[in-house]
């Protein structure tokens, strides 16, 4: 299991695939601004020139973790049924986070109020049948993890909780709620690491689906449009049907697999800067 608690939910449906062919090529030109509520509106108050950056936490959310040694133990964790068997240590009145502008000082989470977020995770709506009996968390100490924001992986202090079914530990951030944006909620923001993005930030590498060599698919192809506002940066990939499956081949059968994507180059008509990165298809 990764160490992403979005594989825990994962493990519980089929997920399926659906490959798709090549791209077009980006062609580096630059895109108009967007036009009045052309973009959700949940993001027009982010504070793109604040110092420090809010953080963002991915909406995989924010717990980090590897897994259960039982599948009642996973059960247990999805169903918020969680109990504490260890003394919460002292915490901190501050932590240090590194982070792309700098290393800042941050007031620090207390312990019990990470172990009521992260019991809050789950929800009995979570599992069907029989309640499994309580995850055990015997362990509570303070340390790192990194965890999946809209830049890419950040580590940050953590109270890391374990216990005999936990696989090493859960974590949860040590780092108060004033240094992220609207902690705790989820959210759309997409993911842009630094390497995905040149050096003056006026470029993204962007990926779409990649090329699916099945004769019964349908030849398509992609193109990325954006949308741009003083706080966000829309991307919607866009895919166009070239042509399809002759009478030969539209019922030939192909085997089911996973499909990589292909790179696709978007400018910018500005710098990326702390804006919000989001992404839509069509």
């Amino acid at each position: 299991m990764t160490r992403r608690v979005l594989a825990v939910f994962a493990s519980l449906a089929l997920l399926t695939a659906c490959a798709q062919p090549s791209p077009l090529v980006g062609d580096g030109s630059a895109f108009a601004p967007a036009a009045p509520g052309a973009v959700s509106t949940d993001w027009a108050a982010f504070p793109v020139d604040q110092v420090p950056r809010p953080i963002i936490v991915a909406s995989d959310g924010m717990v980090d973790l590897t897994g259960f040694h039982s599948g009642e133990g996973k059960l247990a964790f999805l169903g918020g049924a969680i109990s504490l068997t260890a003394p919460l240590p002292e915490a901190p009145a501050t932590v240090a986070v590194d982070l792309p502008e700098g290393r800042f000082t941050f007031p620090a989470l207390p312990p019990d109020d990470a172990f009521a977020s992260l019991r809050a995770q789950g929800s009995p709506g979570n599992v069907s049948g029989a309640t499994p009996a309580p995850l055990r968390v015997t362990s509570v100490t303070l340390g790192a993890a990194e965890f999946n924001t809209d830049r890419g992986r950040v580590r940050l202090p953590a109270w890391l909780f374990g216990g005999p079914d936990i696989m090493g530990t859960i974590a949860w951030p040590a780092v108060g709620k004033e240094a992220f944006w609207r902690y705790g909620e989820p959210n759309d923001a997409a993911t842009v690491a630094p390497a995905q993005l040149s050096q003056e930030g006026r470029r993204i590498r962007w990926s779409v689906p990649g090329q699916d060599n099945c004769p019964s698919s349908p030849v398509m192809r992609y193109r990325v449009e954006v949308t741009e506002t003083p706080t966000t940066v829309l991307l919607t990939t866009i895919g166009e049907v070239v042509s399809t499956p002759g009478p030969e081949d539209k019922d030939r059968a192909c085997l089911a697999i996973g499909i990589a994507p292909e790179p696709y180059d978007v400018d910018l008509t500005t710098p990326l800067g702390n804006r919000v990165v989001l992404a839509d298809s069509i």
